[in-house]
């Protein structure tokens, strides 16, 4: 073990503390002097950690948005079967919520403060997520695994339950990961399975 181990950085602090404070202020409502306050620092020494406050939204937002895309790209293009296949993203947005609920819940409405050509490029990588997403579940319901309705009604309810997670996984912290994976797939997949 390195002696570094477990020591997070001071840039790990800022972006931590800046998605408590975006999620609970909103980006607009939020100055860099409070995010300083939050870390210890004086405001100005924050610039030798970061260039702006969209920088930091930046990477909070994008990240996400891209590994989002990536492991979802390798999802949708396994030979698993499309069952495995939903489980597997409902596993991936659990995995990702629980490591950072707060930068989770920024997908949802501050990105839209990113700078024009991030905000254009998270549009293509969110379009891009929900078009595989809803492969995988056209590809269930023409072999029978779920139910068959409205693909975008029920990849609406499937997507609105797991990008909600953060708000549940912020307000109880001390709760049991594999408990709560486990009865979201439950109430997920058996909830739209075919036969029970």
């Amino acid at each position: 073990m390195k002696p570094t181990d477990g020591i997070k950085s001071r840039k790990q602090q800022i972006l931590e503390e800046a998605a408590k404070l975006f999620r609970t202020r909103g980006f607009k409502g939020t100055s860099l002097q409070q995010i300083a306050e939050r870390v210890g620092m004086e405001g100005p020494s924050l610039y030798n950690h970061i260039r702006s406050k969209h920088e930091l939204l930046s990477i909070l937002v994008m990240t996400n948005a891209r590994v989002f895309n990536d492991r979802i790209s390798e999802i949708h293009s396994s030979s698993l079967s499309s069952m495995d296949k939903i489980d597997r993203v409902i596993s991936l947005h659990i995995e990702l919520t629980v490591v950072n609920p707060d930068a989770m819940s920024l997908m949802l409405s501050e990105w839209t403060h990113l700078e024009s050509e991030e905000r254009v490029e998270y549009v293509k990588l969110r379009d891009s997520y929900e078009n595989q997403f809803k492969q995988i579940l056209e590809q269930s319901m023409s072999e029978g695994e779920v139910v068959k309705m409205d693909v975008n009604f029920m990849m609406f309810m499937i997507l609105s339950t797991l990008r909600s997670l953060y708000a549940w996984c912020a307000r109880y912290r001390n709760y049991n990961r594999l408990e709560m994976e486990t009865y979201l797939k439950q109430g997920i997949l058996k909830g739209i399975l075919a036969k029970v």
